[in-house]
């Protein structure tokens, strides 16, 4: 098994963490083009909002020792993510992986894979995420070829240790703690979501959408040039 070094992890200031926790993942969609990891990956434990710095494992082989042996690495906050090469069918994580975890005060899983044990997982309540269920488990056997803390594939998004990970009911993205603009894309949102409360107000009391968006300004705009 190949243990890269682990990052060091570039400072991220307590005011875009505390945005971060904040926000709907969608808010920071409306301006990503990348980083948007693929709805594959559902959220079969779901009900509440994530967010953390990734710890990779890249898992080829059925083998349950690279995952088991991560855990002495993680810390609170963290979010575990698995990349399983394509295998489908044999579950990496299931009730006493995600108890230890539980104990650890890790934010959430994400496994471009399959899992095990949903209603445990469910009563756990931690957030996973994954590509579905199955029976079948990884066993100790001691294979070589895993790798921890390296990049990883999950769903279409290469994700590195230190990445930043969100996700909610309606899905996942990655973003470098070095993404280009950070904090004005956190403040942007955030901005966002406020304006959007008084959407809601002024919706209900029958304002057009696409007057309060802008939408039937530019429509106007255009049918008459």
């Amino acid at each position: 098994m190949l243990l890269h070094d682990l990052p060091n992890h570039p400072e991220i200031s307590p005011e875009i963490w505390a945005g971060l926790s904040q926000l709907q993942p969608a808010s920071l969609g409306h301006y990503l083009t990348s980083g948007i990891i693929s709805n594959d990956l559902r959220p079969l434990v779901g009900g509440k909002r994530m967010v953390g710095r990734a710890v990779t494992v890249r898992q080829p082989f059925p083998d349950a020792i690279p995952v088991h042996v991560v855990f002495d690495y993680l810390r609170a906050g963290d979010i575990l993510v698995i990349d399983r090469c394509g295998d489908n069918h044999i579950a990496c994580l299931g009730e006493m992986t995600v108890r230890a975890g539980l104990a650890i005060g890790v934010a959430g899983f994400v496994v471009d894979g399959v899992v095990t044990d949903i209603d445990e997982l469910r009563e756990i309540g931690i957030p996973v995420f994954a590509k579905g269920l199955n029976v079948v488990t990884t066993r100790t056997l001691d294979i070589d070829g895993a790798e921890l803390f390296g990049p990883v594939v999950i769903g279409g998004v290469t994700i590195k240790t230190g990445d930043i990970v969100m996700g909610d009911n309606n899905g996942l993205l990655a973003l470098s703690p070095q993404h280009r603009g950070l904090d004005a894309l956190v403040k942007q949102a955030l901005s966002d979501e406020q304006r959007e409360i008084e959407w809601r107000r002024r919706l209900a009391n029958g304002e057009a959408l696409s007057t309060l968006n802008g939408s039937r300004a530019l429509f106007e705009k255009r049918i008459t040039t």
